[in-house]
């Protein structure tokens, strides 16, 4: 079975730098791997040790991305590739979707199964694995907990809805989403981070893949941010102790914040 992983690197959300399109400016903040990712990572690590699955973990950015690439060969998958190109730049997820889709026609043809993490910590859309999905026109999971059975032309899974869990048995190929702190990601060994240090990456750009420049950056997308801002604390809170204060004081401060 091949697998493609798709993964992200995130900004450090404790420092974010904006771009004048008021896009994240990724290239003067410190990165990491999307978290969400790392449990996707695993989860395919997984699949792999039950059917001996090949791995090729995907990333959309600029060459500082090969960092989360090589942190996911050290981690145990076996390829990694590099969507990179400055007309990629300020994709939405309509045209994230259109360049990963290609991705697999182009690159990947024969992968049988995709794995997303749920969210990214720089959009939190959760919208990126159906979008992809939807144009491979596969079969589709989110908010998958649990994989039960996997074989080549099936795979069951349990995810989680608002009201229960629901299991679920999908036709291969398909795509899946990885909820966010189902598994505990594997922690890299010596041997993995000497792999990783020699491992050569392809990379990709947006004419090696087939795709339009009117159908990513900017250009491609039809969402756009109209205005970015830090919350600010416009009051201070107050600490009433249940046993000291009496309902009428609790009422009287209530009504002071409404």
């Amino acid at each position: 079975m091949k697998i493609a992983v798709f993964i992200k690197q995130v900004p450090d959300t404790n420092n974010v730098q904006w771009t004048e399109n008021n896009n994240i400016d990724r290239t003067r903040m410190d990165s990491i791997l999307n978290p969400a990712d790392k449990q996707a990572i695993e989860a395919a690590l997984r699949i792999k040790e039950i059917n001996n699955s090949h791995i090729t973990a995907i990333t959309m950015g600029p060459n500082k991305a090969v960092e989360v690439l090589k942190e996911s060969v050290a981690m145990g998958v076996d390829d990694a590739i590099l969507l990179c190109d400055s007309k990629f730049a300020g994709s939405d997820t309509l045209a994230t979707s259109k360049i990963l889709s290609s991705a697999i026609t182009q690159v990947l043809p024969e992968t049988n199964l995709l794995i997303f993490g749920q969210t990214a910590i720089d959009g939190e859309t959760g919208q990126t694995g159906a979008c992809v999905a939807t144009r491979l026109n596969m079969p589709f999971v989110s908010n998958v907990s649990e994989i039960t059975e996997i074989n080549e032309t099936h795979i069951t899974v349990i995810s989680n809805t608002d009201e229960e869990q629901v299991t679920q048995k999908i036709e291969i190929p398909c795509a899946i989403c990885i909820n966010n702190y189902v598994f505990q990601p594997r922690l890299p060994r010596i041997q993995g981070y000497i792999t990783s240090q020699k491992y050569i990456y392809n990379t990709y750009n947006i004419y090696d893949l087939g795709v339009k420049e009117d159908e990513a950056g900017l250009k491609g997308s039809p969402t756009y941010v109209s205005k970015v801002y830090k919350n600010e604390e416009t009051r201070n809170g107050i600490t009433l102790n249940r046993e000291n204060t009496d309902i009428k004081q609790i009422y009287e401060e209530i009504k002071k914040v409404l």
